[in-house]
């Protein structure tokens, strides 16, 4: 697969440098980063502590004000 990026000259002048420094392509570069990414992302969770979480019982639901609410001053579409 071939991608076109566009980087703004700053970018592209650390991300050149850093890849001098490392003695690597720019393709290299690109996979590992995509791959980085991809990664961190899938192991970002909120880990096991939410499934225990349990409300604030002595608070209010917000839903119990929702008749206080003013209209919107206008229709947004």
């Amino acid at each position: 697969m071939n991608l076109s990026i566009y980087l703004p000259n700053g970018l592209k002048e650390q991300f050149e440098a850093y890849v001098k420094s490392k003695g690597i392509s720019r393709s290299a570069a690109f996979r590992n980063a995509i791959e980085l990414l991809l990664k961190q992302d899938k192991n970002t969770s909120w880990g096991t502590w939410i499934d225990k979480f349990e409300s604030d019982q002595s608070i209010e639901p917000f839903e119990k004000f929702r008749d206080e609410l003013k209209p919107p001053n206008q229709d947004i579409f």
